[in-house]
């Protein structure tokens, strides 16, 4: 027969067991019929082992709050270590996608991980904004948005998610200006023209805008209180089909970004009649600018700008922000961006929180005495 393996024994000092300082503790003696406090077993040995296991939670919740803090995970593995999404809420092939993806690469190269961009498109980019509000405030899902974030506020009355509390601004990424072009039905050759010959013909003239609530609707809507001019809105879906419906003399006017007015403008099946930056653009040096033509300020240009869900680490917003500053300052990036009509347009995130809160009390004004509802 086979014997079986004996007990293992705990064996301890005498004095540590039953006598010194631990008799005195736990009123065992070298006499007593009380077993050792081994470990494991209630008495000075037990408190000892909970002390220490206590003290080793505590040093290693420590130390994972201090990973977390500093921009790497539960793993202790640094920012990034895995890819990064930006998301953005409008069609692929527009001027801001284009731009975007272009940034997208040098943040690659940058911070040596791969940065996706993936197109979540509706609700005049309320999808796209309420999916990176819900994401985990991680620093690998961050939105690409324009000022649409500090219009619909206003638009929509149960929006999914709030422009202030529920993002972390990043900074600006670009600007891009406005411009109001007439198509060939259109005589007017500057907005001097347009506004005297609206004035003739109230009520004749149509203007098309990339949807309710989008900035080309609300540039048009401050134009008309500027002026007076009595001109009818045609929202269509997105730039790209109001530049179609210009061009093609179905509307005879409209605000659209200049990098979807380009083409159409060197073919010639629209001209401009006047920017909506406060400053002549470059890619139209020869067009004036709308405050220039009324004799009143005006100033409404598109910007684009990065945000992470709220509660982001610190530190991930600091390395990002570097990231993005440091792409934008590259002489390619900023020539993808000419093309588009865009300008690079750096902040940091307290800027751009500055910004999205101004502009918040700006469009809700417009907003409100427009009586402007989305569709």
């Amino acid at each position: 027969m086979s014997r079986r393996p004996r007990r293992r024994r705990w064996s301890f000092p005498l004095d540590a067991a039953c006598g010194g300082d631990a008799a005195a503790a736990t009123g065992a003696c070298a006499g007593s019929n009380r077993l050792p406090n081994y470990p494991g077993r209630d008495g000075v040995y037990g408190a000892q082992r909970r002390l220490v296991m206590k003290k080793a939670l505590a040093v290693s919740c420590i130390g994972v709050a201090a990973v977390l803090a500093s921009g790497g995970d539960a793993r202790g593995q640094p920012y990034p270590n895995r890819p990064i999404t930006l998301v953005m809420p409008y069609s692929a092939g527009t001027g801001i996608d284009t731009a975007t993806r272009a940034l997208a690469e040098k943040l690659r190269q940058n911070m040596k991980q791969s940065v996706i961009v993936q197109n979540k498109v509706g609700a005049g980019g309320n999808i796209g904004s309420e999916f990176v509000a819900r994401a985990a405030p991680d620093g690998y899902t961050l939105l690409v948005v324009a000022n649409t974030l500090a219009m619909n506020p206003s638009l929509y009355k149960n929006l999914p998610y709030d422009p202030v509390k529920d993002f972390q601004p990043i900074g600006l990424l670009f600007k891009g200006a406005m411009v109001l072009v007439g198509g060939r039905t259109v005589s007017a050759r500057d907005l001097s023209q347009f506004i005297d010959q609206a004035a003739k013909a109230p009520g004749r003239y149509n203007y098309a805008s990339a949807g309710v609530g989008t900035p080309q609707h609300l540039a048009m809507e401050l134009l008309k209180d500027a002026t007076g001019m009595d001109v009818l809105h045609i929202p269509h879906k997105g730039a790209g089909e109001a530049v179609t419906a210009i061009a093609g003399g179905q509307v005879e006017v409209g605000f659209v970004p200049i990098q979807s007015a380009l083409a159409q403008i060197d073919a010639g099946h629209m001209h401009a009649l006047a920017v909506s930056s406060p400053r002549r653009h470059a890619a139209l040096p020869d067009v004036p600018t709308v405050s220039e033509s009324i004799g009143k300020p005006f100033d409404v240009d598109l910007w684009y700008g990065m945000f992470a869900p709220a509660g982001t680490p610190a530190p991930v917003v600091a390395q990002l922000q570097r990231a993005v500053q440091d792409a934008l300052k590259l002489p390619e990036v900023r020539e993808s961006l000419a093309s588009q009509g865009m300008v690079e347009a750096s902040s940091t995130p307290a800027e751009l929180a500055a910004l999205v809160e101004s502009d918040l009390t700006r469009w809700a004004q417009v907003i409100k005495a427009r009586g402007i509802q989305p569709n």
